[in-house]
């Protein structure tokens, strides 16, 4: 049930998002940490393991902060999708059900 769920169509784009946040949280603080400790900072650095670190911990909150702001812009484009469809009256949606604020009372 996990990953029908995730990998039907409508939550695709979800699921790869997650994917690639996933992916990015295992692989580029530790790439962080060896290229800045090996390369950056250099042998001669006080403490290069330290700083190295330092810049590992960056890394996580960059990745962290671009997967809530695409999080973030995903819902903003709903909300415009959402409101063209309000405005537009010739939407042609009359075959699908109606749903929360678009139900129509019947009684």
């Amino acid at each position: 049930m996990g990953f029908d769920v995730l990998m039907s169509p409508e939550n695709r784009e979800v699921g790869q998002k997650l994917g690639l946040a996933t992916l990015g949280m295992f692989t580029m603080p530790i790439l962080t940490f060896y290229l800045a400790r090996d390369y950056c900072l250099g042998r001669n650095f006080t403490s290069p393991d330290m700083w190295a670190g330092g810049a590992a911990i960056v890394m996580t909150n960059v990745i962290i902060g671009i997967y809530c702001y695409s999080a973030y812009i995903e819902d903003l484009n709903d909300e415009v999708a959402q409101k063209k469809i309000k405005n537009n009256k010739n939407n042609n949606d009359d075959d699908q059900p109606r749903v929360g604020v678009w139900k129509q009372r019947t009684d």
